[in-house]
């Protein structure tokens, strides 16, 4: 071990310079033995990184100085440690006196990841010891701490190390005490590579030479008290570009591989923009005086948000007006101004509410987005777009309480997005000036102040309140507390009964696939109702006109309302998916209104009510609540539909339909009813005189309408993309950027070697990341296994691909008609090769089972992905967690098919009026 600088040991307590942090006891993991006797006052955190510049692995060696406190009498001092060689050497003195306190022993427990230690001499409450210990570790994508690889511009080979410690990866970077309520200032000290640059939360107080020539020290200023999670730092060879502060705001310096660099100034710019409207926003200036965007060209996570650091996926940041979607520059924009948003509400440090302010952050960076792009009006879409996906997951029987989201790491994202929509429906209820001033109140409260979400409840009861915003009965915790303390949705009926011209409303948890072992529970939410019907056109106001309460441990009664509709009118609620909720109607209301989104006029329906109509007949149906018949027939409107957030809203069902059946007798004739859909659309939109494909209005759909009629054999479709590759060459590329991917996909299908070999080229010509993932994706399409097994292998042999572009690859395959068997055997035969490139990350192993497992159709091919993964994975960490959610797809699927599969066939076979032999006999 390389040994630390005695002066960088800082044992006495005026250069410590903390004070005792204070938070709950209880923490999760290792640690929660400790939390009652001890807690950390302040960590002085050395290191020296090493990287073999070959095999661009690392190992990393320090020496951590813990100042703590003694709360309860104790020999014993429990740290948390996961994966590092600790020495034996340990040593501790009394703060007061200097004085050295013998080691009787220590030992390692690894199943709970535990390094103890036990002393000679009691240690006795209310004193302050000195915690000195030397360590060693080895840098991995499983750990906190890893070696992101990349080729610099001449194709040598590069190398960043950067950390990313929540929600429990500490421990892998350093013996601490884990509990993230124990908060203490850190001071970090960094030795390095010289040529190399260091960045981490705090800015650098000084340089300065090492004993070792190849390496100098970089000192940081000490940071606030704050959870280790928190902590953040990387050491790289990047090139940076320093912004001009904006009052109110934050030293800007973005850190970038130098090839790309250019790539970045989109992002950059729109930083200051995003920053400059969320001071206006919460009048209040930005938390910290510096913050640094570190672009990383692979990570083992996505962008994560830290005092004074950022660090992002390229896929993220970077953005290439020629060469880059629509789409792509819209999710830089959204990913930017989510980052930048945590810092206001992150800045209230309080680990148990990091799910409800990561939330809230992800909902108000949207009014960010739309005021930096006013044009794209992205919002609203965002979060409808957002719904669909989060009614999907959360439909299963694995779903998780959206408040648990930091206990269930693997869940954070979902629960976000819909924590996101829940304050969208909150802000429906109560008002825009409620909620703003809420916020501003929320964000200038002391902190330490909320230790649960109910002190944020309670300032918006408040507010509401004083502005009579909010119906009296209603209060903001059991309306807020109903949605976030117990996982799932419900499931909304209104039957109306014709003849007394009335309607009743009941509630229950949707579920998908309730399972025989599903038990029975009490579940209710508390619901604002909005409708609109035939005469009662207003889809403007999301204000509720009723509720549907909740009462603890009683059963949901039903409400019962008057007069909503004439019995010849249709009646729709949840008016533009304001609750993130599915509703179902008698079978003559959803004819009724079918017939309207027919009509001449359906237009007169809100776009994003059409939305979600489509969505929830069609999910409805893979339920088995509303038949297939009704499901499909009530598509027959898309054919007069111009708006894409409705056809977006058809598309991802359609997508996952087509994938189910395309092994099945039913796949001809499916494809059949989809291209009567398709047909007269495809013609209007891609005529030799039809709207320009520039035009933001109609692109998104014109990429829907093309990707639907190419994968469902369309031959138009065929000729208008065969015609526009043929003009592709290494140097002229006339493809409209945001129809490539189809267009590509499709001329690889039907194409030959030739055509996949210019591809291949283009790929490696290119350096912007949306395009080569273009190229990526389009390569799987082919029928060939030769071409398909290359791949494979071009990709996962890359020690420099990213590990999302290798997931993009390997799924795409996996969905391939003629690629799935390809990839299951690709695989399994590697698997060994697989979890050395990937460094034994079980997330991200995970993630690839998870692609076969999305496949699976029948128990044999379900059988096969579980003896595979009980024999060659069962040894990763955290396995059974990881790995449940993939099974559970896996049998959600197979029981679709067990369930629906004769239903959908019916009702295929009753539309087309097919003469097929499945639909005769």
């Amino acid at each position: 071990m390389i040994k630390v600088p005695w002066y960088l040991i800082v044992l006495h307590p005026c250069l410590m310079g903390a004070t005792g942090a204070t938070g709950a006891t209880g923490a999760t993991g290792a640690t929660e033995a400790a939390a009652p006797s001890l807690r950390p006052l302040h960590y002085n955190l050395s290191l020296l990184t090493e990287v073999d510049p070959v095999k661009l692995s690392g190992t990393f060696n320090g020496e951590v100085t813990i100042r703590l406190r003694v709360w309860r009498d104790t020999r014993t001092i429990v740290l948390s440690n996961n994966g590092l060689r600790v020495s034996s050497n340990v040593r501790l003195f009394r703060s007061n006196t200097g004085g050295r306190v013998t080691v009787r022993k220590v030992w390692h427990v690894q199943r709970l990841h535990q390094f103890a230690i036990v002393f000679n001499s009691m240690l006795w409450l209310g004193e302050e010891y000195i915690l000195v210990l030397q360590f060693s570790g080895q840098m991995s994508r499983a750990s906190g701490y890893f070696v992101a690889r990349y080729l610099d511009s001449k194709q040598h080979p590069q190398w960043v190390a950067v950390t990313q410690l929540a929600p429990n990866l500490a421990n892998t970077l350093f013996p601490c005490f884990e509990n993230r309520t124990f908060l203490a200032p850190i001071i970090l000290n960094l030795a390095h590579p010289r040529g190399t640059n260091a960045v981490s939360n705090m800015r650098v107080r000084k340089t300065f030479e090492h004993e070792s020539d190849d390496y100098i020290w970089t000192t940081f200023h000490q940071t606030p008290a704050m959870s280790l999670q928190r902590l953040a730092f990387a050491i790289s060879r990047f090139t940076n570009g320093t912004s001009v502060e904006i009052p109110k705001g934050p030293a800007l310096t973005t850190w970038l591989r130098p090839k790309i660099a250019n790539q970045g100034e989109y992002a950059i710019r729109i930083t200051l923009q995003i920053m400059t409207y969320f001071v206006t926003l919460f009048e209040m200036p930005f938390p910290e005086p510096k913050i640094d965007q570190l672009v990383l060209p692979d990570t083992a996570y996505q962008s994560h948000e830290h005092l004074g650091f950022v660090s992002y996926p390229e896929a993220a940041f970077l953005y290439s007006e020629q060469r880059w979607t629509t789409g792509a520059k819209q999710q830089v924009a959204s990913h930017v101004a989510r980052e930048i948003a945590h810092h206001w509400l992150s800045d209230l440090e309080n680990p148990a509410l990091y799910w409800l302010h990561y939330g809230l952050s992800e909902y108000v960076a949207g009014f960010a987005v739309d005021t930096v792009e006013p044009a794209w009006r992205l919002h609203e879409l965002s979060m409808l777009r957002q719904a669909f996906a989060v009614l999907d997951e959360d439909s299963r029987n694995s779903a998780q309480a959206v408040s648990l989201a930091h206990a269930h790491a693997s869940s954070d994202t979902q629960a976000y997005h819909k924590l996101a929509l829940l304050f969208r429906m909150l802000h429906s209820v109560i008002g825009s000036q409620v909620l703003v001033n809420a916020l501003r109140l929320y964000l200038h409260s002391p902190k330490g102040s909320s230790p649960n979400q109910a002190f944020l409840w309670h300032i918006l009861q408040e507010e509401s309140d004083r502005q009579m915003s909010l119906r009296q009965d209603i209060r903001v915790s059991q309306l807020m507390d109903s949605w976030t303390m117990q996982p799932g949705y419900p499931l909304i009926r209104v039957v109306r009964n014709y003849e007394t011209n009335q309607v009743t409303v009941t509630q229950e948890r949707y579920l998908r696939n309730p399972g025989k072992r599903m038990k029975k529970r009490h579940q209710c939410w508390w619901v604002p109702l909005t409708f609109a019907s035939a005469v009662r056109h207003s889809f403007v106001s999301t204000l509720p006109s009723e509720w549907l309460t909740c009462r603890a441990r009683k059963t949901a009664s039903p409400l019962i309302l008057n007069e909503v509709a004439l019995p010849f009118e249709w009646v729709v609620f949840n008016l533009r998916l304001a609750t993130p909720c599915r509703i179902t109607y008698d079978e003559r209301n959803w004819q009724l209104i079918r017939k309207a989104l027919a009509a001449p006029n359906a237009s007169s329906i809100d776009r994003f009510t059409r939305a979600q109509l489509i969505s929830d007949v069609l999910n409805l149906a893979d339920g088995g609540v509303v038949t297939y018949d009704l499901a499909l027939n009530f598509l027959g409107h898309l054919r007069n539909e111009d708006d894409s957030i409705v056809w977006q809203a058809a598309d991802k069902y359609l997508e996952w339909l087509y994938r189910t059946l395309r092994h099945t007798a039913i796949i001809s004739t499916f494809k059949g009813f989809i291209r009567g859909l398709l047909k007269a659309k495809f013609n209007e939109l891609f005529k030799p005189d039809a709207p320009a494909a520039g035009k933001e209005n109609i692109i998104d759909l014109m990429v829907i309408v093309l990707q639907l009629s190419c994968q469902t054999d369309l031959e138009s479709c065929a000729d208008f993309a065969l015609k526009e590759f043929a003009e592709l060459t290494l140097e002229t590329n006339r493809i409209a950027v945001d129809l490539r991917k189809t267009i590509y996909c499709t001329a690889i299908q039907f194409g030959t070697e030739a055509d996949w070999t210019l591809l291949r080229r283009l790929y490696k010509r290119s350096n912007v990341n949306e395009e080569r993932r273009i190229i990526l994706s389009a390569l799987a399409c082919s029928r060939d296994n030769w071409a398909l097994d290359k791949l494979l292998n071009l990709v996962f042999s890359d020690r420099f691909m990213p590990k999302d572009d290798i997931l993009l690859t390997f799924m795409a395959v996996a969905q391939n008609p003629f690629g799935y068997n390809v990839a299951k055997t690709y695989l399994m035969e590697n698997i060994k090769a697989v979890i050395k490139l990937y460094e034994s990350s079980t997330d991200e192993l995970a993630q690839l089972v998870t692609v076969l497992m999305k496949e699976v159709t029948t128990e044999k091919e379900l059988n096969a992905l579980r003896r595979f993964m009980k024999t060659d994975l069962a040894k990763l960490p955290g396995f059974e967690a990881a790995f449940r959610r993939s099974l559970e797809l896996g049998q959600d699927n197979i029981a679709w098919h067990k369930q629906q599969y004769h239903n959908i066939l019916a009702a295929v076979c009753n539309i087309t009026e097919s003469l097929e032999p499945q639909c005769i006999y």
